[in-house]
């Protein structure tokens, strides 16, 4: 009897070396990796405020957490964890892409302009320095219909526009003088040109201030280097927080900042200027229609207030998306 069972169970034990072992899900280690590079790039994200080098990784914080949240969809998945957690990738770049262009077909009011309050639309726009579309830039600066807008990388193919444009902006500032001043500010409204400053320990820039009936506002346009120049572009903006810090009055502070609101760059200038930024829409770059990265800013004093929500406009051949908006503007 003894032999009999030992005998049985011995079959049973060979029956069940002889059966396939059940091999695991597959995917769950390349969701894993995806996983831990998502959450990798959004700790790096947060270490510009140690070294300033980390900050480049601020500038996709946005893709990092879709990184992160598409992967853990898919290691959750039963199966086919690789093809759900690449497709909630390709959503979620595609969301942040069309994010922009839903927010600016829905304008919504903030607020209504109050007595005292002179209500000036206000642009900017990095037209690409080796955009041949110059035909286009005209076009679309005309259709943005700004009060001020500063012109950003305004190369010499583009400058008859000044001209051009006259008849709607009977007033301009330009830099071209200077080497590397690439920019120009149009104006509806009367202004006195104050020039622009390059070779500096701020970055290139270009400044005007309006006359009374708009409250004397200073506006300034700003284009900053880029990676991997992460030092210097630091530095760039300690000098301009600096400069910021001692102009009297109101100031509109637009330009391409090559850098996010997640950035430490933008924030610094957020913390020891006062100023309020008031963009958020990605404006870059303008392949497939889908901007990824917020880089183009709108900032004012605290007593500006906003009117409207920010819109983008049409690239015009540039690798920009302008960025507009309505403000309010104390005029006593």
């Amino acid at each position: 009897m003894n032999e009999t069972a030992n005998n049985t169970a011995v079959a049973t034990a060979a029956g069940e070396a002889l059966l396939p072992r059940k091999r695991k899900a597959p995917g769950r280690l390349e969701c894993d990796l995806g996983l831990a590079l998502g959450i990798v790039g959004l700790i790096a994200s947060r270490l510009g405020h140690l070294w300033i080098a980390f900050d480049v990784f601020a500038q996709f914080t946005l893709q990092f957490a879709v990184l992160t949240a598409a992967f853990l969809i898919g290691r959750l998945m039963p199966r086919a964890r690789l093809f759900v957690a690449f497709l909630a990738v390709a959503a979620g770049l595609v969301a942040i892409g069309v994010w922009p262009h839903v927010a600016s077909d829905r304008l919504r009011v903030l607020a209504a302009a109050e007595p005292g309050q002179r209500q000036l639309k206000v642009a900017t726009f990095n037209n690409w320095y080796d955009n041949p579309q110059v035909d286009a830039v005209r076009a679309e600066i005309a259709r943005i219909d700004a009060d001020i807008i500063t012109l950003i990388e305004f190369g010499p193919s583009k400058r008859r526009l000044l001209k051009e444009l006259e008849s709607q902006y009977p007033y301009h500032s330009e830099c071209f003088a200077a080497d590397y001043c690439h920019m120009a500010i149009l104006s509806k409204l009367p202004m006195q040109s104050l020039g622009g400053r390059t070779g500096w320990a701020g970055p290139p820039l270009i400044m005007a201030r309006l006359g009374p009936e708009a409250g004397n506002l200073l506006v300034m346009g700003v284009h900053t280097i880029r990676f991997p120049h992460s030092r210097a572009q630091f530095n760039q903006i300690k000098g301009l927080v600096e400069l910021i810090s001692t102009l009297p009055g109101r100031k509109l502070v637009m330009g391409d900042f090559n850098a996010t609101p997640f950035s430490r760059i933008i924030q610094t200038i957020e913390r020891n200027t006062g100023l309020v930024r008031l963009t958020v829409l990605p404006t870059w770059p303008t392949k497939l229609q889908l901007p990824q990265v917020a880089i183009d800013h709108i900032f004012v004093t605290p007593d500006i207030r906003q009117l409207e929500s920010q819109q983008i406009g049409e690239p015009a051949g540039s690798d920009h998306y302008p960025v507009s908006l309505r403000i309010a503007v104390p005029v006593q």
